[in-house]
């Protein structure tokens, strides 16, 4: 039964890439078919394709001016959103297939004047949550002051907005050695309460060469009242543009933390490295990150590909390993994904992945079919 709604699902992806290819397609299909025919002759099919791509252009163009966001003020209240429903087939039979509401978001920013501007985004989706909520006062493109709740400046990855990723779900070494949903102080969504300086420096012509961001936070994860301990916790970043779209970056963190069920403080410590590189319809992302807990040595590291074969359709790949703990030499998981993201317009798009797993010692038959739905507006 589970194999016959895997194959079921991977027929609607085909036809769904066979239907937006051929759309695609078929005007250009049709004026070679014309030419032939001796129907058109070749300076009036490029003045027809001409036309067809100068309304392709407004059409976007109109398309990016309705961004259905509201704005009440000056600039003081900007309010965006995020759904995204999710179905998952499990190749275990104890596990149900299901669907899920993964995220469900509003967004509230704005900027008060010019220097002082402030978030507050709402997760709804399961319980109500308070992901963000900070003020920042910009002195310069230089130098920015953050306090509040927010994302830790670490990994690449993590800092990706959750509907810009290419996967549906972030890589296992991100998800256990960022504050995410296999950290042992429990999933945080990456984030923390503290106080930030960042900024971007050595500008050349329309870009910066560096940015770097530096923050001392509590340590406790998101909506915790009151520090577990009375250690404070550092996070770095640094990230250099060397040429346009190739980004290499570096992350430190250096804290304490109380594990999920325990009463006493432990080194967290974390350290990593990543690269991204974006070239016409390719990109490429590269990370590797290293975790102390206590006395445990963890580590993990992904590499990803993505292309667009038509501007609606994009195909990824990803090799993604962790290893849980260092000593035990027959733990390390590796994921093998593929998937495809069909983008209907600038604020929907639908993800379906696929993820083989792999065990050290026993393999279980625990691979995923992934398909969500995505609105950001």
């Amino acid at each position: 039964m589970k194999t016959f709604y895997f194959k079921r699902l991977l027929f609607v992806i085909i036809i769904l890439t066979s239907a937006i290819a051929s759309k695609a397609q078929s005007n250009d299909e049709l004026l070679n078919l014309l030419i032939k025919k001796n129907l058109l002759t070749q300076q009036e099919a490029d003045s027809l394709r001409s036309d067809l791509a100068l309304k392709e252009q407004q059409k976007r163009d109109k398309d990016k001016e309705n961004q259905h966001s509201i704005s009440i003020g000056s600039r003081a209240l900007q309010i965006s959103g995020l759904v995204q429903a999710r179905y998952q087939g499990f190749e275990q039979k104890t596990v149900n297939n299901a669907f899920d509401l993964h995220r469900a978001r509003l967004d509230a920013k704005g900027n008060i004047t010019d220097q002082w501007s402030y978030e507050v985004y709402t997760e709804f989706a399961s319980s109500v949550k308070l992901i963000d909520a900070y003020t920042a006062y910009k002195f310069a493109d230089y130098l920015k002051f953050t306090v509040g709740q927010f994302k830790l400046p670490f990994s690449n990855e993590s800092l990706v907005s959750d509907s810009q990723l290419e996967f549906i779900d972030r890589s296992q070494g991100v998800e256990a050695l960022v504050s995410r949903s296999k950290d042992v102080i429990g999933n945080s969504n990456g984030r923390d309460i503290g106080a930030q300086l960042s900024g971007s420096f050595a500008k050349i012509d329309d870009r910066y060469l560096f940015d770097y961001s530096f923050g001392v936070f509590n340590g406790a994860g998101y909506n915790v009242t009151t520090d577990n301990n009375n250690h404070k916790d550092f996070s770095g970043r640094f990230v250099v543009h060397p040429i346009k779209n190739l980004d290499f970056g570096g992350s430190l963190y250096r804290g304490q933390g109380i594990p999920t069920g325990a009463t006493a403080s432990q080194t967290r410590n974390r350290y990593g490295f990543d690269g991204k590189y974006v070239i016409g319809a390719l990109s490429l992302n590269a990370e590797y990150i290293h975790g102390t807990d206590a006395a445990i040595q963890r580590d993990g590291w992904f590499g990803q590909a993505g292309y667009y074969i038509i501007p609606q359709i994009q195909l990824v790949a990803r090799y993604d390993t962790y290893d849980p703990n260092a000593v035990v030499k027959t733990d390390r998981s590796t994921i093998y994904a593929g998937g495809v993201n069909f983008v209907f317009n600038k604020w929907t798009k639908l993800a379906v992945d696929y993820l083989d797993k792999r065990e050290e010692v026993t393999q279980v038959k625990n691979n995923i079919i992934e398909a969500q739905l995505q609105i950001a507006f």
